[in-house]
């Protein structure tokens, strides 16, 4: 955090900052803790969300207490997801070496065959969530792969509890409409 702040050359801007880590250290370790369960990269990506804090002070000072919890706890979460995201993916693409005896783990030819269906459709749909706007994917990706309920859906992007079912349905029909649109354009 030291180096963090040396950056900062407003001596305000410093002390705000200071004052933002020492407030909200335990509630951003929580959080990020919540989603990662990493604890080697816990630090790491508690320096992240101070990172994104820093570029965001003028923003940050003019909110009232109770909104600057709850956007210090989003920009934690979306750090977090991010780093969970980027893990999946370099998991992905994981090489197993040769002292690896994987002949017991070749499934048979029609696993395989569902098992690419299902890794097409799931190309399309990350496909299709990557056109959407930025609200509409960390809606879904909270509440379908973080599993989120409705409540802390609506404290998280700031909409009334009610009408998070009317988002959530927007969304997956935007998402349902571009999905449609790639596969009539895949088949002209």
């Amino acid at each position: 955090m030291l180096m963090l702040l040396t950056g900062i050359k407003d001596d305000s801007d410093r002390a705000f900052i200071l004052s933002l880590y020492q407030d909200y250290y335990g509630l951003v370790r929580k959080k990020i803790f919540d989603i990662t369960r990493d604890q080697e990269s816990l630090e790491d990506l508690i320096n992240d969300t101070f990172i994104k804090l820093i570029e965001k002070i003028s923003v940050i000072r003019t909110l009232e207490c109770c909104k600057t919890a709850a956007y210090v706890v989003y920009t934690a979460r979306s750090v977090a997801i991010n780093f969970i995201k980027h893990r999946d993916v370099e998991h992905k693409y994981l090489y197993y070496g040769a002292g690896e005896d994987l002949a017991g783990k070749i499934p048979d030819y029609e696993a395989v065959e569902e098992s690419i269906i299902r890794e097409e459709r799931i190309e399309e749909l990350g496909r299709a969530m990557a056109k959407l706007p930025e609200r509409e994917k960390d809606l879904l990706h909270f509440k379908y792969i973080l599993e989120m309920n409705d409540e802390q859906l609506g404290q998280i992007l700031g909409i009334a509890t009610a009408s998070v079912r009317q988002y959530l349905t927007r969304s997956r029909r935007k998402a349902k409409e571009l999905i449609d649109k790639g596969v009539n354009q895949d088949g002209k």
